[in-house]
């Protein structure tokens, strides 16, 4: 797909509205050995998802990890770590994006396709709390990112960062996996403050992730976590992100169907 392709496929009206966005994407693809507690979990970015439309450029990637599944002194990064899984264990995961120099503020929105999520531990359920053992959805929660909206694979989540005093302004006594599906509820109850235009930058998702103990890995052969971020500039909406977020749909309309170009 080039940049001249897709405005030659826009229409008047939609040449009306500069919609300037940037998307990549991480698939972490799950395969399983012949022991039930052990498994293989690849993550790689697939480069041909990689769409940019006008000023706004933007990269994921997550730093290198050893055999055991932790980070590398180095900081090397990576679109690819390999992990031997183990029930009860924890592996460094810690996918970011960067907003390049040069590029429009925007807002910013991820699909988080999670199919392990049932075999993954939630440290913010135990009692008391294990900050080590967090799932990944609240690990988003307090990176600042927000359940937006729920799609076909997952759920959308937007950008709404942090207060003065550094804490997210994610409101995480709302549970938002009670949100009705196919109930307009987009950006209505699940953050405390309205998504911000981000600049030039870092914005990590998470940093880990945790295998539950006395789970069967074997059923999880063909599962995936599949993140797709996208940038979309905020000028010309107005501070009304669901016009924004009505934009990238119109763009990038398999996000809802799949989060993948194919």
């Amino acid at each position: 797909m080039t940049n001249e392709n897709a405005v030659k496929g826009m229409s008047i009206k939609k040449k009306a509205l500069i919609v300037l966005c940037a998307l990549v994407s991480v698939v972490v693809i799950v395969a399983t050995s012949v022991l039930a507690t052990v498994a293989y979990l690849t993550s790689s970015a697939a480069v041909s998802n990689v769409f940019t439309i006008g000023n706004v450029t933007m990269t994921m990637t997550e730093t290198k990890v050893d055999a055991d599944g932790k980070k590398l002194a180095s900081g090397e990064q990576v679109d690819t770590n390999t992990y031997h899984l183990v029930n009860d264990k924890t592996y460094d995961k810690d996918p970011t994006i960067f907003i390049q120099k040069g590029s429009e503020n925007s807002y910013l929105f991820v699909l988080v396709r999670n199919d392990i999520s049932a075999i993954a531990a939630a440290g913010e359920n135990m009692s008391p709390p294990d900050p080590t053992k967090y799932s990944i959805a609240y690990q988003m929660a307090l990176n600042g990112w927000a359940k937006y909206t729920k799609a076909s694979t997952g759920w959308i989540y937007v950008y709404v960062g942090f207060d003065e005093d550094g804490k997210t302004n994610v409101n995480l006594d709302t549970d938002p996996s009670k949100i009705e599906e196919n109930k307009d509820t987009e950006g209505k109850i699940i953050f405390d403050y309205p998504p911000v235009a981000v600049g030039v930058g870092e914005y990590k998702l998470f940093d880990s992730f945790t295998v539950a103990p006395k789970v069967e890995l074997n059923k999880y052969g063909a599962a995936k976590i599949t993140l797709t971020a996208v940038a979309i500039q905020n000028t010309g909406f107005n501070g009304d992100v669901a016009k924004a977020w009505a934009a990238v749909v119109d763009t990038y309309p398999y996000i809802h169907t799949g989060g993948t170009s194919n």
